[in-house]
């Protein structure tokens, strides 16, 4: 049993970049959207977090409590 498999010289292929997808303004648009309504509320409940911490603080304090029993 022969085979007759000659070799090819090889060929040079352009090189291709796979897109999932094209975005559009649309879906930018809704994406900075989305981000930037998570970004503000994380900070918004961080910046609640450690102002209730510093008041609690600062109602807890000898002093205070002091001032508030005369």
């Amino acid at each position: 049993m022969t085979s007759n498999i000659e070799a090819t010289p090889p060929v040079e292929r352009p090189r291709v970049e796979l897109v999932e997808e094209i975005p559009s303004p649309e879906a930018a648009a809704r994406k900075a959207f989305v981000s930037g309504a998570i970004t503000s509320g994380i900070l918004c409940a961080v910046v609640g977090t450690v102002v209730g911490f510093v008041l609690g603080v600062q109602s807890s304090s000898p002093r205070r409590r002091a001032r508030e029993d005369e």
